[in-house]
C-alpha cells in the first residue's frame, strides 16, 4: 500500500465525521425493510453503495439504486447509499464507515475513477466483501483481492447495436458522438458505435468530440449544436449527467429532424417519468449498461454460494447486461427494420459478429481510428 493511501486511511476518522454524519443528510440515505438484519438466513446481508455522483443522474447511480431496491424487495434486506458527488476525497471515508459499521454483507462501488479508493478500503478490511462495477479492482494495487468481485461490461457490443441503428436511420449520413473524456472505457463505446454504423452504411461519417467531464452540461450543448451545424442528424452521448446538454440542444435546435441517443440507463423512460416529454420525444434509444441487473445477478449468486470472489467478470449482450433500450421511439421503428435489428443482435450475442475494442490500443491509435470517419 502506498504512502498516499496510508495517509488517506489515517485521515478517515476526521474526514468521516465531517463528510458522512452517519451516512445521512444530503449525501446519503437508507431504505429499510422491517424484517431485515444483516446475515439473515436466505440472504447475503444488507447492502451499502457508494454513488459516484448522486441519485437523479439518469445514469449509473440511478441504475445501481434500482438494482439494490430489487434486492431489498426480493430478500428483505436494508440498503443504503452515500452520494460522492464527483468528490473523490469522500470515497475512502464513506467506504470505511460502511465497513467499520459491520452492518453490511456487501459494499458496492463503481466505477473507473473510484478504483484506488476501493482498493485501499478492500485491503484494510479483508473480512468485508466488496463488489465493484464498471472497472476491475483486481488489477493493479495489491490485487487480486479474495474479498472482492468486479463486474465489467462489453459496452462496445451494446454500442455496436446503437451504431447500426443510427446508420440505418440517418437521413444525412452524418452522425455524432460526444464522449465524456478520452479514457479507454469511453473509447470502447466509440469503437463499437463506429463499427456498427459502418456495418449499416458503408459511407457513414461520424463526428467524435469530447466534453472533458461528466457534468459540463453547457459544453455538451455547445458540441451538440456544432455537430448539428455540420449535418449530424443522430447524436449519441457517452457523458453521464453532461448528456442533458445534448438533449437540450436537440430539443431546441433539432427542428424535429434530429434524434438523440442516451447512455447507461433508459433515458427516454427517465425523462418521461420526470414529465419532460419534450426531451423524451427526441430520444431514439439509449445504450444501457444494466448495472442494476448485474448487481441483482451477483447478489443472487452470493446467496446461492456460487459468486467467485477474487475474480472479475465481463458481461455483454448474451447476458442482457448491455444493449439498446427497447422503448419509446425504438418501438415505433418499421417492423422490417426491427426484424433485421433482432438478427444483428443475435449475431453479436452468439459471437458470429465480433466487435472491436479500444482496450489494448494507444490513445493515438484510438484517435486515428475515429478520424477515419470524420466528415
Amino acid at each position: 500500500m502506498t504512502k498516499k493511501i496510508l495517509a488517506l486511511l489515517l485521515c478517515t476518522v476526521i474526514l468521516t465525521s465531517i463528510v458522512l454524519a452517519g451516512c445521512g443528510g444530503g449525501d446519503g440515505g437508507t431504505s429499510s425493510s422491517s424484517d431485515s438484519t444483516s446475515g439473515n438466513t436466505g440472504n447475503a446481508g444488507n447492502v451499502a453503495t457508494l454513488l459516484t455522483t448522486a441519485l437523479g443522474d439518469k445514469s449509473f447511480d440511478d441504475s445501481c439504486w434500482r438494482g439494490l431496491n430489487e434486492i431489498k424487495e426480493k430478500y428483505g434486506v436494508d440498503i443504503t447509499y452515500f452520494e460522492m458527488k464527483q468528490d473523490l476525497t469522500k470515497g475512502i471515508p464513506a467506504l470505511t464507515e460502511f465497513a467499520e459499521s459491520g452492518k453490511y454483507g456487501l459494499i458496492v462501488s463503481g466505477t473507473y475513477n473510484n478504483v484506488e479508493n476501493a482498493q485501499a478500503v478492500i485491503e484494510a478490511f479483508p473480512n468485508q466483501k466488496f463488489i465493484h462495477y464498471d472497472a476491475s479492482i483486481q488489477d493493479g494495487g495489491n490485487g487480486p483481492y479474495a474479498n472482492a468481485f468486479s463486474i465489467q461490461y462489453k459496452q462496445n457490443e451494446g454500442s455496436y447495436l446503437v451504431g447500426w441503428l443510427s446508420g440505418k436511420i440517418t437521413k444525412t449520413g452524418i452522425l455524432a458522438q460526444l464522449g465524456m473524456s478520452e479514457i479507454d472505457v469511453i473509447w470502447d463505446f466509440i469503437y463499437g458505435y463506429l463499427e456498427g454504423a459502418k456495418a449499416a452504411r458503408d459511407d457513414i461519417r461520424v463526428i467524435t468530440s469530447f466534453i472533458g467531464d461528466g457534468e459540463n452540461v453547457a459544453k455538451a450543448k455547445e458540441l451538440a449544436n456544432d455537430a448539428m451545424s455540420q449535418g449530424a442528424d443522430i447524436l449519441f452521448h457517452i457523458a453521464g449527467g453532461a448528456g442533458a446538454g445534448m438533449f437540450e440542444a436537440i430539443a431546441e435546435n433539432g427542428g424535429g429532424k434530429v434524434w438523440g441517443i442516451g447512455v447507461d440507463s433508459d433515458q427516454y423512460a427517465e425523462y418521461e417519468a420526470a414529465g419532460k416529454s419534450e426531451i423524451a420525444g427526441i430520444i431514439l434509444t439509449s445504450m444501457i449498461k444494466n448495472v442494476g441487473n448485474s448487481l441483482v445477478w451477483a447478489y443472487d449468486k452470493e446467496v446461492e454460494g456460487t459468486l467467485e470472489w477474487g475474480t472479475n467478470v465481463t458481461l455483454g449482450i448474451s447476458e442482457d447486461a448491455v444493449g439498446p433500450a427497447e422503448s419509446g421511439a425504438f418501438l415505433e421503428l418499421d417492423e422490417s427494420l426491427l426484424e433485421e435489428y433482432a438478427q444483428v443482435k443475435e449475431d453479436v450475442a452468439s459471437g458470429k459478429v465480433t466487435v472491436g475494442t479500444a482496450f489494448g490500443h494507444t490513445l493515438e491509435e484510438q484517435q486515428e481510428f475515429a478520424n477515419t470517419f470524420r466528415p
